[in-house]
């Protein structure tokens, strides 16, 4: 099995909790894992967890790169991947 974390906005802290967005979605999550988060920082999100500090650069490129594995997807055909359903197993 494979784990997946992704690169996330911090929009507004609360305490260990933020809301932070992902493609336009907002998520929660918990920031007891990183020091010195601030609005407007980029955070890796795993698990609902921020796991670190990512530089905005490497942020925009890793998520640069899931819109062209998207965008393939959309012209091979293939439809998004239900996470219920494993078909390799």
């Amino acid at each position: 099995m494979m784990c997946l974390a992704v690169p996330a906005t911090v929009l507004s802290i609360e305490g260990q909790k933020a809301t932070v967005e992902i493609f336009g979605v907002r998520y929660q999550a918990n920031l007891s894992l990183v020091e010195d988060v601030a609005i407007g920082d980029a955070v890796l999100l795993h698990a609902g967890f921020a796991i670190q500090k990512l530089d905005p650069e490497a942020a925009a490129e890793t998520l640069a790169l899931f819109e062209e594995l998207e965008e393939f997807n959309r012209q091979q055909g293939l439809e998004d991947p239900d996470p219920a359903v494993r078909t390799d197993e």
